[in-house]
């Protein structure tokens, strides 16, 4: 796992394999709870939630913008690590 990006109360990850598995998505926990996986899109498609996991919609929208923001740079990383 590795940590990508810090901002507020979102921290952002890529883990790496074997473990991890396509689609190339980021994992953004919220320390005020929850977790969401964010498929990462590509260069015609945005970022998007695909998965929560107890984190509050307005925190998950959240999570989502920040990813959309940061998504060529969670792309090259997502790609550094699977090859």
């Amino acid at each position: 796992m590795v940590k990508v990006h810090e901002e507020g109360t979102f921290r952002v990850y890529v883990y790496s394999p074997p473990r991890e598995h396509q689609p190339p998505h980021v994992h953004v926990e919220c320390a005020r709870g929850g977790e969401v996986l964010i498929r990462l899109g590509d260069h015609d498609a945005p970022a998007s939630l695909w998965q929560n996991h107890h984190m509050s919609m307005a925190d998950a929208r959240e999570a989502v913008r920040i990813v959309q923001m940061h998504q060529q740079r969670f792309l090259d990383e997502w790609s550094r690590l699977h090859g």
